[in-house]
Formats: C-alpha cells, sequence, structure tokens
C-alpha cells in the first residue's frame, strides 16, 4: 500500500487549497507526483487543468452536463469581431458553473493576439482559497484552447468583518 501525502484539500473535513479529487486519485499533476507541490501550487495546476478541460469541451459532449464547456466555435469565428463579447460572457458563465473553487473572474479581450491564434483573453481568476492567478486563453483556428499561466498572488488576509 502506497502512503500520500495528506493534502489541505482533505484536512479535518475542511476543504482548503489544494488539488482536486481527481488529481488526488490520479497521483500526479504535469508528470510530478502531488507531493512534489505545495498546496497552494497544487490548487493552481489543478484550476489550470480543469479550466482547459472545460474550454476544450463542445457544450452538449457531456450528456449529463449540457452547459459543461463551449459552444461551437466556428459559429463564434464566422461572427467576428462582434461575437468576441459573447464569447467573453460565455467564458465567465461556464468557467464559474464548473470550476467550484473560482470565487470570481474577470475575462478581458486582448487586442495583440499572437499570430496564428483566433483571439486572445487574459482571465483574472480569484480563486476561494490560493489567491489570485491569470491565465492567457489562446483561440486557435482549428477549434483548440491553448491556456497558460501568466502570474499569481497570494489571498491577501481579510481585515473586516466581512464573510
Amino acid at each position: 500500500m502506497r502512503l500520500v501525502r495528506p493534502h489541505a484539500a482533505l484536512r479535518d473535513g475542511v476543504v482548503t487549497a489544494g488539488p482536486s479529487l481527481y488529481d488526488i486519485l490520479l497521483g500526479h499533476i504535469e508528470g510530478d507526483p502531488i507531493a512534489a507541490y505545495d498546496d497552494r501550487t497544487l490548487e493552481i495546476l489543478s484550476v489550470q487543468r480543469n479550466v482547459h478541460r472545460i474550454l476544450n469541451t463542445r457544450a452538449g459532449a457531456v450528456k449529463h452536463l449540457p452547459n459543461y464547456g463551449l459552444p461551437d466555435l466556428s459559429t463564434i469565428y464566422r461572427a467576428l469581431p462582434a461575437s468576441a463579447a459573447e464569447l467573453q460572457a460565455q467564458l465567465e458563465k461556464t468557467l464559474l458553473a464548473y470550476e467550484p473553487r473560482l470565487r470570481a473572474i474577470e475575462v478581458e479581450i486582448l487586442q495583440d493576439s499572437d499570430p496564428g491564434v483566433v483571439m486572445s483573453f487574459e482571465m483574472t481568476c480569484h480563486l476561494k482559497k490560493a489567491g489570485l492567478v491569470r491565465f492567457g486563453t489562446y483561440f486557435e483556428p482549428q477549434g483548440k484552447i491553448r491556456l497558460s499561466r501568466r502570474g499569481s498572488s497570494k489571498p491577501r488576509e481579510s481585515t473586516g468583518n466581512r464573510q
């Protein structure tokens, strides 16, 4: 029997920063054992992987979750640039619905897209436990979406009585 160090996500029945259950069961993330990372880094990497999966799934492909994923991108691509704001709103709505570790998300259309990319966004994700992380989101002509981490910061300590 292989023992794995407990992660914050499992401690005392309270969900804190750490990997997803899927990543815990898999036992590794990006080819490295999950024990190689601290809980905050694990959560950020795990969120990045889940966001990538969501964005690269076509809505309707998961029968029991018909709104999981994005709509047919070819329709959106044909209506550009007018459809960019629609896709921006769809990104926010879908990710808030299917990534439970997100507290809030801001999606900004990037005007200077990389060559070979149809459109780009910067997503500022406010994680419930691990703080803030930014992802560059690149929509490629063949319908694939690339995601890269652009930076992160630790959560600030609460100074008020807000819940």
